[in-house]
């Protein structure tokens, strides 16, 4: 089965109906942004990544705002189900951007990145990065994977917000990045079944085709 959630912020309870005693990874769980598990490399985060490992769920995430990206690549690469990945841990892998995995018969397309607003309060490479927003090759690859494809796809995981004109969602003090322009292109443009965000903290259905995560963990139907 196939599960989403928005930003967990390194709260391992998010993941609690997925622990059993003899786990067989037989379920999916996409997080949308702001995983938190890898931030400061500590030993406690360790910990909680080895606990996880416990868990009867594939954890497969895209990087928010508050998640260490230089730790993040230090991680081996490897292909998991047609699109690229970096393994964390036997159960944890972070979906690079503009990749299309084949999970359970369903296309999942992903795009990592955000852009933070409090960045002049950050400090670069300690709690804050400028490759939160993508460049221009990995907004082209994206764009490639996307017409390998025909432009259909089932599944949409991303951080951001497509920053469409949903109502329940608006904020028009922010400028638009390029990583918004091209959510905003790629949702009208592409075909999917549904798209998931998590920035915006937020449990909400939005349209009959978006939904904002936050805590919840909710299950794909199809």
């Amino acid at each position: 089965m196939i599960y989403i959630t928005g930003d967990t912020h390194g709260d391992i309870d998010r993941f609690k109906q997925f622990k059993k005693l003899f786990p067989k990874y037989k379920n999916h769980v996409f997080v949308c942004g702001d995983f938190g598990f890898v931030w400061s490399g500590s030993a406690d985060e360790q910990e909680q990544i080895k606990k996880l490992e416990k868990y009867d769920c594939i954890i497969m995430f895209v990087e928010g705002t508050h998640d260490n990206l230089d730790l993040l690549k230090q991680y081996p690469d490897e292909e998991y189900c047609g699109g690229r990945v970096k393994r964390l841990s036997k159960n944890m892998l972070w979906m690079q951007r503009g990749e299309i995995y084949e999970i359970e018969g369903q296309k999942v397309f992903a795009f990592g990145g955000g852009e933070s607003i409090d960045a002049d309060e950050r400090e670069a490479g300690v709690n804050w990065w400028p490759d939160e927003l993508p460049s221009i090759k990995e907004l082209e690859h994206a764009r490639e994977k996307l017409h390998s494809v025909e432009d259909k796809v089932d599944i949409v995981i991303t951080h951001q917000n497509p920053r469409l004109e949903l109502g329940l969602i608006e904020r028009p003090h922010e400028r638009i990045d390029a990583l918004t322009a091209f959510l905003g292109m790629a949702a009208k443009t592409i075909e999917f079944k549904h798209w998931y965000f998590g920035k915006d903290h937020i449990d909400r259905v939005v349209s009959p085709k978006m939904t904002a995560l936050f805590e919840k963990v909710v299950q794909y139907k199809g």
